[in-house]
């Protein structure tokens, strides 16, 4: 790639578009990428970020507006043009070739590859000595002859950032490059996006995490529904201002809840002992007491995120486990069933339901007997049920009858929560329970399992982002290396003002990591 470019930019003007439907999903929007410079686009799910997206890459035309470049007019008839115009794009979800190696899947875009002059052959060696160059050029430590499937979540984002820099572009999208990695793997991305703007790229940052958003980018677009709220310098807002940019006026139901410290004698309805995560582990044992949201949290492969998965029934619980003072085992999400355990996987689509069933099958799926006589589901029962809970959980959809793999990701989790509510579990294992959802979502979803502890439930839930555990739990359990360090009150670790959120999310994140305590 040559050297930064001092000059350049690339956007829409005046960009409104709607679909079949007739519902506008952009009105009026304007949006520019600098050359050197980040450039934030914040929105809830539903804001109109999607569609924006797909008309500066060349997916959708606009309706109405105009596209341009360097201040010319541009016309775009797919994702190769704006490519050949120097636009690429690095999608949320991964697309690699696991059991290819980096190599191969960076040079796989091009139908180009070098080849031996005899032979016609592709020249492997070749090949991986230009993406050892590429990959240098851009500070990424990763070995071209790896196979994708030994790497990292991180590893795999930086795959895709050099593959879509291999065709040396002068603007560059990244659709929620880090809402599948925990800090240090977001922290890593995140550096590599600021080498890129220092050596000229224009980008467009999107993501629902606003302070990596206010971290990076130089200024920050905010859509909401459809349209354009603002575009500010990133030095003119404060977190608090931003997201009331994004949500508006904050309704009180879904204001974050107010942390209280559960009472030590509170009844213990579920305990562990002897839990080991590998072999040559300590063992260790956790408390679960009525009316409480016990956090566990650690870097990713820290084992917090297995013992949910324990407790919900994914796997088997390596250890001893009971039940209201009485021995039980966790060998099956069947087992866990028994014990009134319901499970809601960070893999909400792929795991956690039916996707091509309507909400009222799913949240339904656990409680079938509910909703059937003499062995027949009676479906009108069942769209009943479906009803009432999709009025009180806020589920936003055109019906009980919509297939759940059409609703937005804090929809879908709302299903999910429907589903285990529905059933009259007592206790929720939950992983990551706003991972990929927008922050008027995050509010909801955070009330909803707290009016789930009010009414007398437990929660056990892994998250890999230490702020949202002190937002949520009562109590947090620290893991790192599949050992668990230490159980801490949030009331501990803050006031439960914002002026000291900040601080402890600090000494958290350092104790996560294995750094010295930090005071406070």
């Amino acid at each position: 790639m040559g050297p930064p470019q001092e000059t350049g930019r690339y956007g829409i003007r005046d960009a409104s578009h709607q679909y079949a439907a007739g519902v506008p999903v952009l009105r009026d929007v304007d949006f520019e990428l600098v050359a050197g410079t980040v450039h934030g686009l914040v929105g809830e799910n539903g804001s109109g970020k999607s569609t924006l997206i797909k008309l500066l890459t060349g997916v959708l035309r606009p309706q109405i507006g105009e596209l341009y470049l360097d201040d010319e007019p541009l016309r775009l008839s797919s994702p190769g043009d704006a490519q050949g115009h120097g636009i690429g794009v690095v999608h949320q979800d991964y697309h690699l070739f696991t059991e290819l190696s980096v190599a191969q899947n960076i040079m796989g875009v091009s139908g180009s590859l070098p080849r031996r002059r005899l032979t016609g052959r592709v020249d492997k060696r070749r090949i991986e000595k230009e993406v050892s160059e590429l990959l240098e050029r851009f500070g990424i430590a990763l070995a071209p002859d790896a196979r994708v499937r030994s790497l990292g979540p991180a590893e795999r984002k930086f795959v895709e950032i050099a593959r879509a820099m291999r065709m040396e572009p002068r603007f560059l999208i990244l659709d929620e490059p880090t809402a599948s990695l925990e800090p240090q793997g977001s922290q890593a991305v995140l550096d590599l996006l600021d080498r890129l703007r220092s050596r000229g790229v224009g980008l467009c940052f999107v993501s629902h995490r606003l302070n990596e958003v206010m971290s990076t980018a130089d200024r920050i677009t905010v859509l909401r529904d459809g349209r354009l709220v603002g575009c500010v310098p990133c030095g003119e807002l404060d977190e608090p201002r931003l997201v009331e940019m994004i949500v508006g006026d904050v309704d009180p139901r879904v204001e974050q809840a107010r942390h209280r410290t559960v009472a030590e004698d509170r009844e213990v309805i579920l305990r562990t002992r002897n839990v080991k995560l590998e072999r040559d582990a300590p063992a260790h044992g956790l408390e679960v007491r009525q009316g409480e949201v016990l956090g566990l949290t650690g870097l990713l492969g820290s084992g917090a995120a297995t013992v949910v998965r324990m407790l919900g029934g994914a796997e088997p619980l390596r250890g001893e486990v009971e039940m209201d003072g009485r021995q039980a085992r966790i060998r099956s999400a069947r087992d866990a069933g028994r014990l009134g355990i319901g499970f809601i996987p960070e893999d909400r689509k792929g795991a956690g339901v039916i996707p091509e069933q309507s909400i009222a099958v799913n949240i339904s799926l656990a409680s079938l007997g509910e909703v059937t006589r003499f062995g027949v589901v009676r479906r009108p029962d069942m769209r009943e049920r479906a009803g009432d809970y999709g009025d009180r959980l806020d589920i936003r959809a055109t019906s009980v009858e919509a297939p759940v793999n059409t609703l937005s990701g804090g929809n879908l989790q709302k299903v999910l929560i429907g589903k285990w509510l529905a059933s009259g579990r007592r206790i929720l294992a939950v992983e990551e329970p706003t991972h990929g959802i927008d922050i008027g979502a995050k509010a909801q979803v955070h009330r909803l399992l707290r009016e789930f502890v009010d009414a007398g439930g437990a929660i056990v839930v892994a998250l890999s982002d230490v702020h949202e555990a002190l937002e949520l739990c009562d109590r947090i359990a620290i893991f790192r290396h599949c050992v668990l360090v230490d159980v801490l009150s949030s009331a501990d670790l803050t006031s439960h003002q914002l002026t000291a959120m900040g601080a402890a999310t600090e000494r958290l994140e350092t104790m996560v990591e294995g750094g010295p305590p930090v005071a406070g």
